[in-house]
């Protein structure tokens, strides 16, 4: 609000309940603004992605319902109110691995916005959200390709008259995620012998030997494989002490082993990953982490925050120190 005072509005702010509208227009009062707002719709879809990650889904705690639509609009001060009603939200989930849901979502957004728009001016803007997923190496998953000729369909489906006036998407970690990376050391490399059970009942127990390498990061810099099973691409820099050419990647030395975080929690593990021998001190990587490991860690377990470099034109630059363990005290 003070930025909107001053001159520098938000493009818009969005918001998804009754509660929410009524207490940003007590705030644009107060400011004596009045600030673009969007409705965020639940589309009530089926996303076709990790339940975790579904926020579109008919149960989800985000957005409005169609039919509840007036009663926000009503709470947040009426179409003359402090708030400018522009239009829609909507955001089907993340790592979408089909346009399915995100078609409907988008089709069923348009309508809900040419129906409002008839009767509230200036409502012609919808916001499409992200869900544009970053894929594990090799797996299937849909272009942003996709996703534009779904919404150029929707689109002119419409008379020019109902289509919205403007158009917006989200693709975050679409867009962040492949530029970041998480370095690791190795801690130390196990052996275990894992008993499974039996396919028959007369059958012993089947016995499987994994390796199993254990990381000095884990969850409290990359929360997201143990959060909602998320997986990231993990590559070794060295191996024995050496470094590791890009061409040795798939060379036959290379075990399928379980990397591991330091973490006392079972949940902190990043999965299989073909790796090629390893010990204590080498390094490794983790891939497609500007997104959005550095946000979400923590000092979970008393844990340092980990340092963060940058590359700025050509050259490595320190954005921020590693922290100290003193700063808990």
């Amino acid at each position: 609000m003070r930025a909107a005072r001053d001159g520098r509005p938000l493009l818009w702010v969005s918001l998804e309940s009754a509660d929410e509208a009524r207490a940003l227009a007590r705030l644009a009062r107060r400011a004596g603004v009045r600030p673009d707002v969007l409705v965020r719709l639940n589309p009530a879809v089926a996303p076709e992605t990790a339940a975790a990650l579904a926020v579109g889904a008919p149960g989800s705690k985000f957005g409005v319902l169609p039919d509840e639509l007036p009663d926000l609009i009503e709470a947040g001060g009426r179409p003359d109110g402090p708030l400018r009603w522009r239009g829609l939200h909507v955001h089907v989930g993340s790592q979408l691995g089909a346009v399915d849901a995100w078609r409907a979502a988008i089709r069923r957004a348009l309508a809900v916005l040419a129906l409002t728009g008839g009767t509230l001016e200036g409502f012609d803007t919808l916001d499409c959200g992200g869900g544009f997923p970053v894929a594990w190496p090799g797996d299937p998953a849909p272009t942003p390709e996709s996703f534009a000729r779904e919404a150029a369909e929707a689109l002119s489906a419409l008379p020019p008259d109902r289509q919205p006036a403007r158009l917006a998407i989200e693709p975050g970690r679409a867009v962040v995620a492949r530029s970041g990376w998480l370095v690791a050391r190795v801690l130390h490399v196990r052996e275990r012998v894992v008993r499974e059970p039996a396919v028959a009942s007369e059958a012993p127990p089947r016995e499987t030997a994994i390796r199993q390498v254990v990381l000095d990061a884990g969850m409290t810099e990359l929360i997201r494989p143990a959060l909602y099973g998320a997986r990231h691409p993990v590559v070794a820099l060295t191996s024995l002490g050496r470094e590791v050419e890009p061409a040795d990647e798939s060379e036959s030395g290379a075990w399928e082993v379980r990397v591991e975080g330091p973490i006392c929690e079972s949940t902190d593990t990043l999965g299989l990953h073909p790796l090629p021998p390893l010990r204590r001190g080498d390094l490794v990587a983790i891939a497609q982490a500007g997104a959005y490991a550095s946000s979400m860690s923590s000092t979970y377990n008393g844990r340092a925050r980990a340092a963060e470099v940058g590359m700025d034109r050509g050259a490595l630059r320190v954005l921020r120190p590693r922290a100290r363990t003193r700063a808990f005290r």
